[in-house]
């Protein structure tokens, strides 16, 4: 399988894009523009408050009734930070008596961004990304990721036992969460996932560097911004991510592109400057053909955005994204059935279900989705079904769970909101 991560800018957003054989399966839009990408420091008001970026906020209003605060982060820029989100709190002009009161200068991470009329969400709880790992204050000792298999899981808890991470850990009050991308430093993984028994002699503690010096980069930056805080005022941005482009990078599994392409010296100089060992980096000069019609980018967003989505049977999906929740109908276009014992609508709703799972990734859905399959001949294949659906929405890196067929045939599906969806952040 060909894949390409496409990084172009097009109407003062920054735009990353995955193809695999030719055909767009992931966007990911970043606000702010190349002129604005420089200012790195969080001052730019006229811009949105980046996700996880670091605040010294100051309190505006307590709400017992919904148990949350309402902070200031910028001037004139709101943020809600859910009471259970601040159980740990860094107060910057008084000391914590275990109460948060209105005129606190607090320490906050904008955890979510605002959606429609919804104010970001903030934490107390901070945490410092890498690509092998998450460093957490808000809960200590050592997770894993949900999509890390067990025998994956117990050779990497071998190898941090080794490494004493634990001791280290407590000392300095932080919690370790290992990503799914650390799979791609353990030697012979096909080998370790088949395995029954995971021997701590076998571990090799020097695959796994990469981990430790992530880890420890990630603390650097954790004590810096911490030591930064009684020095700085209200409203300064401690920490500041690296732009969104840059962690989509990042964040992508090592197999799920072959190269990538900007047509963007800005762009591709950074992507250098961040990843100095990626050799699969390319400027693209040509300009007899623009990058952008080379991957017909504007066709391939607009296929995006629209409500009605062709299979190659000849049915097709229709996806109508509504404010309380999304509805997908599956409907078998102008295929006949020949008898009642034909299994051809198991078949095309198999063949849906492929679609939606990468339609929901595409489109970035999320909340509350209904999946209206055709009417299947059995029981059976309504159970077939439901597993097949959730086998292929567990490989989504955002926590999507198929919960059940309602008496009416309606599939149910939830997807974790992180980011608005493609067609709200599409200017």
């Amino acid at each position: 399988m060909s894949s390409a991560l496409l990084i172009i800018e097009r109407n003062e957003q920054i735009l990353s894009l995955l193809y695999q054989d030719n055909r767009l399966v992931q966007v990911k839009v970043h606000e702010d523009n190349l002129n604005k990408q420089n200012n790195r420091t969080g001052e730019d008001k006229s811009s949105s408050l980046p996700l996880h970026a670091i605040y010294i906020g100051k309190v505006k209003n307590v709400v017992p009734s919904i148990d949350a605060v309402f902070v200031e982060v910028e001037k004139g820029k709101m943020g809600f930070l859910p009471m259970k989100q601040a159980k740990n709190p860094i107060i910057v002009n008084r000391k914590y008596d275990g109460r948060i009161v209105a005129g606190d200068e607090i320490l906050v991470q904008i955890e979510k961004k605002g959606i429609k009329t919804k104010e970001p969400g903030l934490t107390c709880n901070l945490s410092f990304t890498g690509k092998y790992c998450v460093l957490t204050t808000g809960k200590l000792g050592v997770g894993f990721s949900s999509k890390l298999d067990k025998n994956t899981k117990t050779y990497l808890k071998e190898i941090l036992d080794n490494w004493k991470i634990e001791e280290l850990l407590q000392v300095e009050k932080v919690g370790l969460v290992v990503r799914t991308n650390v799979v791609g430093l353990i030697e012979g993984k096909r080998e370790l996932e088949s395995s029954d028994v995971v021997n701590s002699e076998d571990c090799n503690l020097e695959e796994l560097n990469g981990l430790k010096e992530e880890l420890k980069k990630l603390l650097e930056q954790k004590n810096k911004v911490l030591s930064a805080v009684p020095y700085r005022t209200c409203f300064s941005c401690l920490y500041q991510p690296m732009e969104g482009y840059l962690a989509d990078i990042r964040d992508t599994y090592e197999d799920s592109f072959d190269k990538i392409i900007t047509n963007k010296e800005e762009i591709y100089h950074r992507i250098r400057e961040e990843f100095p060992t990626m050799e699969n980096v390319e400027l693209y000069q040509d300009s007899r053909i623009p990058l952008e019609k080379l991957y017909s980018v504007e066709t391939r967003l607009k296929e995006a955005l629209d409500e009605r989505v062709w299979l190659k049977s000849g049915a097709y999906l229709v996806i109508q994204q509504t404010e309380a929740l999304t509805v997908i109908d599956v409907n078998s276009g102008k295929i006949q059935k020949k008898n009642s014992k034909d299994d051809i609508y198991f078949e095309i709703n198999k063949e849906a279900a492929r679609e939606i799972a990468l339609q929901l990734r595409l489109r970035n859905l999320s909340g509350i989705i209904i999946i209206d399959f055709i009417s299947q001949n059995t029981k059976e294949q309504d159970s077939q079904l439901l597993g097949y659906l959730g086998s292929l929405v567990k490989k989504d890196s955002v926590k999507t769970n198929v919960i059940d067929m309602t008496p009416l045939g309606l599939v149910e599906v939830t997807r974790k909101k992180i980011h608005k969806s493609l067609r709200e952040q599409l200017k």
